[in-house]
């Protein structure tokens, strides 16, 4: 492509993106920024700035690292979190080769709509708006990791959260499904055997279906009603409390003697997702609730929305369900329903207020017209003027 000077020395367009040069080290350097001129003259004076206090050795990196590279240095060397392992071919098949140098802002919202748009496996036309924020928190979290590695200066993500990149989830807030008591006591009586006691399991500790299918007989300590989840979503180990009901259950339950595994097939071979996901589904035909939205995950949510409704503080069901953030919990799993907020709002209740309008004979006919002619006197506050 044509290279076009501009007004602005060390500032130059090519095709719709606009490159400064610097010098760094006695080599002379480009680097793109993107279709924005003002954000270049803004790198240019931010470069600068680095090439006097002596850094322009994480320019230099920047501009020979590729993507690719920094991937496989954080598989080596960074905190392995699922979330971003998860998108790898999602990463590597936009930016494999592309340097760190070259990648812009416009280059993420490029991204964006490149991951909205994938068709997803199950039949539907696109992945959901949360499935492409969780690439690009993932994604983001990947250049915090190159900035402590001194392979980047500066993160391409835009500071501002009203930028754009990332979606509204908004939409999603609110819609807190959860199964009743009565709901689960028949989930449980229309399941096999066999999926009763993770359903308990689920239920009672609030843990992932994947927790629990890879729970190992070495974690869990029965003495202390503990249970040590070594590989989690965040990628560290957890400790999940048990009640003294589960303690009991875990008890009795028949240990495999060639699987150190606490839930397995008969053959002592790992219990994979579809081996409980038609059953389950089955037995949610029995309550009327086998339409989308309501599935195994649910269990979690109905263990937060109950501790929720039996009194439990935010903090402990923040704890046990072993949120990040106490705003998730809160937001996203606990709930009421009406029966409960109405229990709950009566307790504004106690009669005062009631009798200070109506009067304490509520059955005699002087009540009756009292209530019908009553006026609240009123006072002239001491501040109003004459």
């Amino acid at each position: 492509m044509k290279v076009l000077k501009t007004k602005y020395p060390g500032i130059y367009q090519i095709g719709e993106n606009y490159y400064i040069d610097f010098y760094a080290n006695g080599k002379r350097h480009r680097k793109m920024v993107g279709p924005n001129l003002d954000r270049a003259l803004e790198e240019k004076t931010k470069v600068r700035k680095k090439v006097k206090r002596g850094r322009y050795y994480i320019v230099e990196r920047e501009e020979k690292t590729t993507f690719d590279q920094l991937f496989e240095l954080y598989k080596k060397e960074g905190d392995g979190k699922s979330y971003i392992l998860q998108f790898e071919k999602a990463y590597l098949d936009y930016f494999k080769g592309c340097k760190l140098s070259d990648i812009s802002r416009s280059l993420l919202f490029a991204f964006r709509d490149k991951v909205k748009a994938t068709p997803k496996q199950n039949g539907r036309k696109q992945v959901t708006d949360t499935t492409v924020n969780r690439a690009l928190a993932g994604l983001r979290r990947l250049f915090h990791f190159a900035m402590a590695k001194e392979y980047m200066e500066e993160s391409p993500f835009p500071k501002d959260p009203k930028s754009g990149l990332f979606y509204s989830e908004k939409g999603n807030r609110g819609k807190k499904r959860y199964y009743t008591e009565k709901e689960v006591r028949k989930i449980i009586e229309a399941s096999p055997g066999w999926l009763r006691p993770i359903i308990i399991t689920a239920y009672l500790t609030g843990m992932r279906a994947g927790e629990i299918l890879t729970l190992k007989w070495k974690d869990v300590n029965l003495e202390n009603g503990e249970i040590l989840l070594q590989e989690t979503k965040a990628g560290e180990p957890q400790v999940v409390k048990m009640q003294d009901d589960l303690v009991e259950i875990f008890e009795n339950l028949t240990r495999h003697p060639q699987s150190e595994l606490v839930f397995c097939q008969a053959d002592g071979n790992p219990l994979e997702d579809w081996h409980y996901y038609k059953p389950f589904k089955k037995a949610l035909e029995t309550i009327g609730k086998n339409e989308k939205g309501w599935n195994f995950h649910t269990l979690r949510h109905t263990t937060g929305t109950h501790l929720h409704m039996k009194g439990a503080s935010p903090i402990a069901i923040k704890d046990q369900l072993r949120h990040s953030d106490i705003r998730v919990t809160t937001n996203f799993y606990v709930g009421c329903d009406s029966e409960y907020q109405k229990e709950q709002i009566e307790k504004l209740s106690n009669g005062y207020f009631k009798e200070f309008l109506m009067g304490s004979e509520p059955d005699s006919e002087k009540t009756v017209k009292k209530e019908a002619t009553f006026v609240v006197p009123q006072e002239v506050p001491p501040f109003a003027s004459a």
